[in-house]
């Protein structure tokens, strides 16, 4: 149930945008949006009239600046943690695919962490899906308030070269916001802006869209913020991942410019599955297979994370073709190390709960 509890909204800035939006059928500027989105994070509008705003959006499709500015409003709100990390890398989507998969980019990034690469995963937990990536990490014991706190990220980073950040710990958005977003059921402009502003400022970003119509936004949003180098794909089965299915989109974006290409499962020496092979389904069955991947299970599972985990080893420059970062990620999984990773995390998440718990009861 949303409950209406916002003193004098903003009545005036809610039917200027409306009008915008519907009447013109235009888009916002980057300026207009970060002031639109502000006004959202600081409880200045009805949640009716945000269920409407985020509605309107959707059915026109966001714009690059639209994107940006709602970036813009969320680090102005949540400035980024001063943690420095060379070649760190994070993979996310926007979600919104309903393709019912397990939690891919999740387990992907925990083998991309065992071949070299730091990882610091940003994520949340389910709006449009039955797990989202912090609802699984939780299944797996992970405290993922603690896991988000600034010197929890810099040790779990240095013990097991991963970490993991709760956007719900590390953005604290209004109930009102998130109970909107989750009684439209649809993907909305956080779920663009939000694998974007990231709370660490990583140079590496694999991000996946649910349809490709949003490729180029996408890619042009980052392209704008600078300072990233990013693929933005759209695979297959209509995920926002690098698919095992069949072709995946992508777009590159690489000082300042993009470049568009495809990769196939073959590519990474992959054969292409049904999509109903990667079905997931709670956090603990999500939860369950991650770990089964990791264990070294051969099938549909392990070879949709190799292909995820290759396409990122490529973006980070791990590996110079799509084959070498399949080999890459195969060996992570075969030698151990990648559920090495896991459990280095696991223990140290362990001892600083532990940790603060006795100082709590000190």
């Amino acid at each position: 149930m949303i409950e209406k509890n916002i003193v004098n909204p903003d009545t005036e800035l809610f039917g200027s945008v409306m009008r915008t939006l519907v009447e013109k059928r235009a888009s916002l500027s980057r300026k207009q949006t970060r002031d639109l989105v502000l006004a959202m994070l600081e409880q200045r509008l009805d949640p009716l009239h945000i269920g409407a705003l985020l509605t309107a959006m959707a059915m026109k499709g966001e714009v690059p600046d639209e994107i940006a500015g709602a970036v813009d409003a969320i680090a102005a709100r949540h400035p980024p943690l001063a943690i420095e990390v060379p070649r760190a890398l994070n993979i996310g989507g926007t979600g919104g695919d309903r393709a019912g998969t397990f939690n891919i980019s999740t387990t992907a990034s925990l083998v991309v962490a065992a071949a070299g690469v730091p990882v610091v995963k940003h994520g949340n937990s389910r709006v449009t899906s039955a797990s989202g990536s912090s609802d699984m990490i939780t299944a797996l014991g992970i405290d993922v308030v603690r896991s988000s706190d600034e010197a929890s990220i810099r040790l779990t980073l240095k013990t097991s070269n991963f970490a993991f950040i709760s956007t719900s710990t590390c953005y604290v958005f209004p109930e009102t916001l998130t109970a909107v977003r989750r009684a439209l059921g649809i993907r909305s402009l956080f779920n663009l802006a939000g694998p974007l502003a990231h709370p660490v400022d990583v140079t590496h970003q694999l991000i996946g869209v649910a349809q490709g119509s949003l490729l180029e936004p996408m890619a042009d949003t980052l392209m704008r913020m600078g300072g990233i180098t990013a693929f933005v794909v759209h695979g297959a089965g209509g995920i926002d991942e690098v698919s095992c299915v069949g072709e995946t989109q992508i777009l590159s974006v690489s000082g300042g410019s993009i470049r568009r290409f495809s990769v196939r499962p073959e590519d990474f020496g992959v054969v292409p599955c049904e999509l109903r092979a990667l079905r997931g389904g709670s956090p603990e069955n999500n939860a369950r297979i991650c770990e089964a991947v990791l264990n070294g299970e051969s099938g549909a599972y392990r070879e949709a994370t190799i292909v995820v985990a290759g396409a990122a080893l490529v973006l980070a420059g791990q590996a110079d073709s799509f084959s070498e970062a399949a080999a890459l990620a195969r060996q992570a999984l075969d030698s151990g190390r990648a559920c090495q990773v896991l459990k280095r995390f696991k223990e140290t998440m362990y001892e600083i709960t532990c940790k603060g718990l006795r100082h709590h009861t000190s």
